[in-house]
C-alpha cells in the first residue's frame, strides 16, 4: 500500500510537471525522485511506471478533448508507422527520461 502511494505522488508530480513546465520537467523530476528515494527498494520501477502512467493520463485527456484519432492516423502515415506505435513510442520516451535520470542520480547518491 505505501509504495502505490508513493507511484501515485510521483505520478501527480511528472503530470503536474509536464502540464505546467512541459517535458523537460520528467527528468528534473525524475533525478529528484532519484535523490530522494536512493535508497528504497524498486526506485526505478517507481519512476518508470510513475511516468507512464502521467504521460498517460494525459494522452488520454487530450485525446478526449479532440480527434486524437485523426492526428494519429495522418503522423503514422508520415512516419510509415501505425498510429497506436507512436502512443507507445511517446509512452517509452516519459518512461526513458524518468527512469535514465532517476538511476544517474540515485547512483550519484549512493556512491556518497
Amino acid at each position: 500500500m505505501r509504495w502505490l502511494t508513493q507511484l501515485l505522488i510521483v505520478s501527480l508530480a511528472f503530470g503536474a510537471g509536464t502540464w505546467f513546465a512541459g517535458w523537460w520537467m520528467v527528468p528534473v523530476l525524475g533525478a529528484a525522485y532519484g535523490v530522494w528515494a536512493a535508497n528504497r527498494r524498486l526506485t526505478l520501477i517507481t519512476a518508470t511506471l510513475a511516468a507512464v502512467l502521467a504521460w498517460g493520463v494525459l494522452l488520454a485527456f487530450d485525446a478526449s478533448a479532440g480527434p486524437m484519432g485523426r492526428l494519429l492516423q495522418v503522423l503514422g502515415a508520415l512516419f510509415r508507422m501505425p498510429g497506436a506505435a507512436l502512443v507507445v513510442l511517446t509512452l517509452a520516451y516519459a518512461a526513458l527520461l524518468a527512469v535514465s535520470s532517476a538511476a544517474l542520480t540515485r547512483g550519484l547518491r549512493r556512491l556518497r
